[in-house]
């Protein structure tokens, strides 16, 4: 039997439940072996965009939910941050999750002292980024963008090299797209950082795992549970680590 690793902190974003990408079994079984004294959900756990005909809900995905409440009933301190797929739909995270408390940034303390600001990062896009645009545009161009993302990671699943080749060319011009509607500019962490008088801060949102000083401030992204399955935990000394 594998003995579960305990950490002092655990941050998790950008799981996306209500979709079919979302890594359910993978992350389910990170937490089922992996214990902290403080869980942070850090935005997008609950897809809201996704919300009607194509929403997608499994078992999994229930026992997942399960998991998390579990998590709150044994003590852990379980804090939620929305991201900008679910801070619009308040009720449906507490449907799922019971009453869990909720902030949109935070400043943790790390054990070794340092002061670390906590958010899920879409507040560093810039104003005339067009992933502010999304949620206006509704969820019917978003599902469709969710059916290409499954039929591109079914065709990378089933197919040799030489489709593998195909699909990346494909792939590649949409994977910089994605980019461009969801990466911010590393001065508007620094800045907000230094509002905060921040010595890291710690996000996620562009599903893209980091660990990096931008200046002098440590820059860590806890990456997501759709295609990279990554999290960032601290351990019992304050030292972080991303891990997948």
């Amino acid at each position: 039997m594998i003995q579960p690793r305990y950490y002092r902190t655990i941050w998790i974003s950008d799981v996306h439940l209500g979709t079919r990408p979302c890594k359910t079994g993978s992350l389910l079984d990170f937490l089922r072996h992996h214990i902290a004294e403080t869980l942070y959900l850090v935005g997008d756990i609950v897809d809201g965009w996704n919300w009607g005909p194509s929403w997608h809900w499994s078992p999994a995905q229930e026992e997942l939910a399960n998991e998390i409440v579990h998590w709150r009933r044994r003590g852990a301190n379980v804090v939620f941050l929305p991201g900008n797929h679910d801070e619009s739909r308040p009720s449906l995270v507490e449907e799922l999750f019971g009453p869990i408390s909720s902030t949109s940034s935070l400043i943790h303390t790390a054990a070794d002292g340092a002061r670390m600001l906590v958010t899920h990062g879409h507040q560093f896009d810039g104003s005339l980024n067009p992933n502010r645009l999304l949620p206006i545009i509704g969820s019917y161009a978003y599902a469709r963008a969710q059916r290409f993302h499954d039929w591109y990671h079914r065709q990378s699943g089933q197919e040799g090299d030489e489709g593998r080749s195909l699909s990346d060319y494909f792939r590649y011009p949409a994977r910089k797209a994605v980019e461009f509607l969801t990466d911010f500019r590393d001065r508007a962490v620094l800045a907000a950082a230094r509002d905060h008088k921040a010595a890291a801060v710690i996000c996620g949102h562009i599903h893209r795992s980091d660990y990096r000083l931008i200046g002098t401030i440590l820059y860590v992204n806890d990456g997501d549970w759709v295609q990279n399955r990554t999290a960032v935990v601290e351990e019992q000394d304050g030292t972080l680590q991303v891990i997948r």
